[in-house]
């Protein structure tokens, strides 16, 4: 169970690879992602619309596959801020995912925050990549430092309260760019991240998944047309399987 926004898209590969190690395959993984993924509502990017994490198929798809060992990734949480979201509708939209999870006996690990290249990134810094990023979205980075502060404090609260891996972001998986992992250590972090599923066996086989913009999620609206695919959309001849949600 994959659950986030932009890292774990451009990081989806490493994510299966680090998990492959860890778990064997076949890997049965279910993913609900995006560039601009929201936990709670719909999200736009460029002219793709998805629905939030919480009312898209990806729960359903769990609860079908019936009672087996699950493990889950809670990561990319900070992505509603800028687009608006309030620090406890996150939070609540985060513990539901939670408690859906936790019905599922899945072994969690959530992320923090990468708190640390917000506090140090100038203002104009900021605004440059605001209008990069976000440029439809006039936040400020008072406003959005002080939401990532009060989301980061309340996310490992549920984490302790709920006796869950919360993991730490290195300032060094990052560049320029404050919230996206750089390239060249995207394979250190994903493997970085899963270390709590688990020790890795460098010697396990790992999936060769299709190039992922190629891949269709069930559910999706392109310029205000739905369209999707059924899932899951991704079949390996070792038998892992990819749902994007």
């Amino acid at each position: 169970m994959l659950l986030g926004a932009s890292n774990l898209t451009i990081g989806l590969r490493h994510a299966l690879a680090a998990a492959a190690r860890r778990i064997g395959l076949p890997l049965e993984a279910l993913a609900a992602l995006g560039r601009g993924r929201s936990y709670g509502s719909d999200s736009w990017f460029l002219a793709r619309r998805v629905p939030g994490i919480d009312s898209c198929g990806l729960w359903p798809a769990l609860e079908a596959g019936g009672r087996r060992t699950t493990w889950a990734l809670v990561t990319d949480v900070g992505n509603d801020l800028p687009f608006g979201a309030a620090p406890a509708t996150i939070l609540g939209w985060v513990e539901l995912a939670l408690d859906r999870l936790a019905a599922a006996e899945a072994r969690t690990v959530v992320t923090a925050l990468p708190l640390d290249n917000l506090r140090r990134l100038p203002a104009w810094e900021f605004e440059l990549w605001r209008r990069l990023i976000f440029p439809l979205h006039g936040i400020s980075r008072g406003t959005i430092l002080e939401g990532a502060e009060t989301l980061d404090a309340g996310l490992r609260r549920l984490a302790r309260e709920r006796g869950l891996v919360l993991v730490e972001h290195d300032p060094l998986w990052y560049g320029a760019d404050p919230i996206h992992i750089r390239r060249a250590r995207r394979a250190e972090a994903w493997e970085r991240i899963l270390d709590a599923w688990g020790a890795p066996d460098p010697a396990a086989r790992t999936p060769r998944l299709p190039a992922t913009v190629t891949l269709v999620p069930q559910r999706r609206w392109i310029l205000g047309f739905e369209g999707g695919a059924p899932q899951p959309c991704v079949r390996l001849e070792d038998g892992t399987t990819l749902g994007l949600y």
